[in-house]
């Protein structure tokens, strides 16, 4: 195949075909825009077949082409043939809707602009089509191969599509083949509840509505094979959008159907129980649409089944393009949005979906289990996989999954707003090829311009989440200034200013989502084996709320399993390098800063690891996040200023304020050290409550808070939704020890107090719903739990272990002592006080000095935390 600009008559080809002079091809556009009233796509007919040709086949075409399309590595664009011997059509006289289009629409306002492009179709048009329709019913069993279909389907009438397997349970033998469906005015072949059907081999042009169709959420074991859909129109008020991850809620009416048709796309799959494979899809609000169902709907709305827990067939090779451009959260792959009834009423949220709403892909059949929104067990957990497919020239995202475990391999993106969008608790991606920018200049609509179209690699989320990328390649992703230079100064990195071939200025091969104070990550994501080709920018902490820094900021954190993504190639740890966090990430001698994010990289070796844990000690104000302090980025109205500290122990520290502790207690950071210093400003809380613990019982997490000397103190963990039975235990209250040494070879349920009033408590992982069977659980990843879970939760993928806590069990720190909220008395660690060295200068032999968080070194040997001793020559 090659590239052909306007004036070229000739099209090359790269498979054979058997097509014939005087038939009508369709070129779909390689613009980035695929819609009604602005694309690319052109209509040909064949005047001449080469019979040699140096690619798979030569055709000349009339008329001449009138746009460029590009076939380049990357990608090329598609010719379907669309003329067959045999034609059903509507009639010519009565089929063309009575409301057509008249194409000069546009949206002036600021949140209808799209990439500096305010076109749009005119929507609530085109509702009036009245095509010829086929339908396959009571039993039958329907095979059409080689026909066209043309001017067919009636807009919004429910079963009057071109082609309709209408109920007909198991029909191995239905097939639609090598066919052509243009001019549709409502779909081109729905499977309803029909089971083992064929679309193969289809060429699908100028549509309206979803195309490829999967009707009530029932249907499975189907096969959608290297079809065609492009130029897919969308039926309905608007072009969804919105801001953030919300879209307004549609409702079935007279004049939308379906509700979902407001984001009409190439292929509409609600039940991932089918094969997709090679397919490809152009245009449409989406290219392909894997809508949210959590009860069928139509008319198999009562079959007990819970569509978006179904387990995933084969979904490989696909490709879809030129789609993506009306929200910039819409994804050429769109795992999202949800199609539910309400008190009746058919609704549609093409956002992000709510409770219950969302995918939990499960080999245990929960509604057969009597909940079909019940939980999915650890060990019932199954991931939906895609393999080897594309997307390209989306002003969008190549793929955004909102929610569900997903496995993304051998994934390409190309010339996208964003490669990648993911919202999970465990998601893989492999052998990612992200390629923000290809260097060729992109099409856009005249009004439009490339610099405001992002050029983003990945964005890690913010939290809640579980993410690992391996073997992932990043080639021309993130803005290109001289203020990012140090991974790459070549001039051709990256993707600049320029409206063609540019990007938006905040463009990054990683993100972070930086501007929250309530919601902020735990330990979420890991990578290995990355690699960078001619890349601008490649961190940003981004806070698009203002220029301040938050909870969120200062807690980002990143395993670097074997540091390319960092670009030190040994093991790291990742974490924020903004200055508000003191030293806590900035805690060794060996760690380099990086000014781009700005980030701090920290080498892992010994027992280094990263630990997450929330703390409450003030109910009444805690419980205010989100509602009147530490809200979603909104200063000042939502303040949430530092009501306490915690920082690394030792004298390195003594001087640091450490990491602030605000209403939002959500700690991430450095494991496997000496330990943490936590201390509020108003005084030692009588209650502290330990939850959502993350940490790896390899790399100890010692907790130490001061009290005022001779203070009574228990430490209890107390599970959640525990009984006793079968010999599980509940409470456990910790026992002491004599030493901070015996508190870090513990298993975790003991404690040390000093004469100085500092307890030491060793914080883990412990199994949500019991403390022992009868004896006391440190688990590891693998040890059993209850009911088919294991003890603690954990996502992995390539050697990476990311940590997933649970909710409701909480370790319990109270202690006897008079006040309210409080202890009355003070505590007294200034400087020359016995606490205060027991906090800051008991860490290093007197002859050594403390280097990083979890070492002490002389001029011949280092003291790790953990008792170690090196050598300095075999460090």
């Amino acid at each position: 195949a090659e590239t052909v600009e306007p004036g070229d008559d000739i099209l090359m080809l790269q498979d054979s075909v058997n097509w014939e002079l005087g038939q009508e091809i369709v070129l779909v556009t390689t613009a980035m825009k695929d819609s009604r009233e602005w694309h690319q796509n052109e209509v040909l007919t064949i005047t001449e077949v080469f019979d040699a040709s140096p690619t798979g086949a030569a055709i000349r075409v009339s008329p001449a082409i009138q746009h460029r399309h590009y076939a380049i590595d990357a990608y090329q664009a598609e010719v379907g043939l669309l003329s067959r011997t045999i034609k059903i059509q509507g009639s010519a006289l009565d089929s063309e809707p009575t409301d057509p289009d008249p194409l000069n629409c546009f949206d002036n306002g600021l949140s209808g602009r799209r990439n500096g492009d305010a076109s749009q179709p005119c929507m609530d048009k085109e509702l009036t089509g009245y095509g010829a329709h086929m339908m396959v019913r009571n039993g039958g069993v329907g095979q059409v191969d080689g026909v066209e279909l043309y001017r067919v389907g009636q807009t919004n009438v429910l079963g009057r599509y071109p082609m309709h397997f209408h109920l007909l349970g198991d029909c191995p033998s239905c097939y639609l083949k090598h066919s052509s469906i243009h001019r549709s005015f409502y779909r081109c072949i729905s499977i309803h509840a029909t089971n083992q059907a064929t679309a193969s081999e289809n060429v699908a042009y100028d549509v309206s509505g979803y195309c490829y169709y999967l009707e009530d959420g029932v249907e499975t074991d189907n096969n959608l094979t290297f079809n065609l859909a492009a130029h897919i129109h969308m039926i309905g008020p608007e072009p969804p959008s919105g801001g953030g991850q919300n879209i307004p809620i549609y409702t079935q009416s007279d004049t939308l159907t379906l509700p979902a048709d407001v984001t009409a796309s190439g292929f509409y799959i609600t039940n991932v129980q089918n094969n997709l494979i090679g397919n490809t899809a152009s245009g449409g609000w989406a290219g392909f649409a894997f809508p949210n169902l959590p009860t069928p709907v139509g008319l198999s709305k009562d079959v007990n089944i819970r569509p978006a827990a179904a387990l995933p067939l084969t979904l490989d090779g696909n490709t879809a393009h030129s789609s993506a451009w009306w929200w910039y959260h819409t994804g050429a792959f769109y795992f999202g949005g949800a199609l539910y009834y309400e008190n009746g009423v058919f609704k549609y949220n093409a956002g992000r979906a709510g409770r219950n709403q969302g995918r939990e892909t499960c080999a245990k059949d929960l509604c057969d289990a009597g909940d079909c929104f019940g939980g999915c067990s650890h060990k019932d957990r199954r991931w939906l996989t895609m393999t080897n497919s594309k997307a390209y020239l989306n002003a969008g995202v190549g793929l955004n999954s909102w929610t569900g475990r997903m496995e993304l391999l051998g994934f390409e993106a190309h010339d996208n707003g964003l490669a990648v969008e993911a919202l999970s608790g465990g998601f893989w991606m492999d052998e990612l090829l992200a390629s923000c920018r290809t260097g060729e200049e992109v099409v856009l609509p005249p009004a439009a311009d490339l610099t405001s179209i992002k050029g983003d690699g990945f964005f890690w989320y913010d939290t809640n989440q579980a993410h690992i990328i391996s073997n992932s390649h990043f080639r021309r992703c993130g803005y290109r200034s001289d203020e990012y230079d140090q991974y790459d100064s070549s001039p051709d990195r990256g993707c600049g200013d320029d409206a063609a071939t540019g990007c938006a200025s905040r463009s990054t091969v990683w993100g972070f989502l930086a501007h929250s104070d309530q919601f902020v990550p735990e330990i979420m994501q890991g990578t290995r084996n990355i690699s960078y080709e001619k890349c601008g920018r490649r961190f940003y902490l981004r806070n698009y709320r203002g220029d301040f820094t938050t909870v969120s900021g200062r807690t980002q954190n990143w395993i670097d399993a074997d540091g390319t993504a960092s670009g030190l190639n040994v093991p790291t740890i990742i974490g924020s390098g903004y200055s508000e966090a003191g030293l806590w990430w900035a805690a060794g001698d060996e760690t380099v800063h990086d000014d781009q994010g700005p980030l701090e990289f920290v080498p892992q070796f010994k027992e280094r690891g990263l630990a997450h844990i929330h703390v409450d000690w003030d109910v009444a104000y805690n419980s205010q996040v989100g509602q009147s302090a530490c809200g979603n980025g909104e200063r000042p109205a939502y303040p949430c200023p530092a009501l306490g500290y915690i920082k690394h122990k030792g004298a390195r520290f003594a001087g640091d304020l450490g990491l602030p502790v605000t209403a939002n207690g959500d700690i991430v950071g450095l494991a496997g050290g000496f330990g943490w210093y936590l201390e509020f400003l108003d005084g030692v809380p009588k209650e502290i409550l330990v939850d959502r613990v993350e940490v790896d019982k390899d790399t100890p997490l010692l907790l130490q808070i001061a009290y005022p000397p001779g203070t009574v103190v228990t430490t209890t963990y107390e599970p959640a939704y525990c009984s006793y039975y079968d010999s599980y235990v509940c409470d456990w209250e910790f026992s002491s020890v004599a030493s901070v040494d015996q508190v870090r070879q513990s298993p975790g349920n003991v404690f040390h107090m000093s004469d100085n009033g500092l307890l030491t408590i060793r914080v883990i992982m412990s199994p949500q719903t019991f403390s022992g069977k009868p004896d006391w659980y440190l688990p590891d990843w693998d040890t059993p739990g209850k009911n088919d879970n294991f003890a603690i939760d954990s996502f992995s993928r390539e050697d990476i272990i990311i940590p997933l806590s649970s909710y409701h069990n909480q370790l319990a720190i109270r202690a006897e002592c008079a006040g309210g909220t409080y202890c009355n008395t003070g505590i007294d660690s200034s400087p020359g006080t016995d606490l205060e060295r027991e906090i800051h200068f008991d860490v290093c032999p007197d002859n050594m000095g403390q280097i990083s968080f979890d070492r002490c070194c002389d001029a011949n040997s280092c003291l790790y935390a953990n008792g170690d001793v090196e050598f300095v020559n075999n460090i």
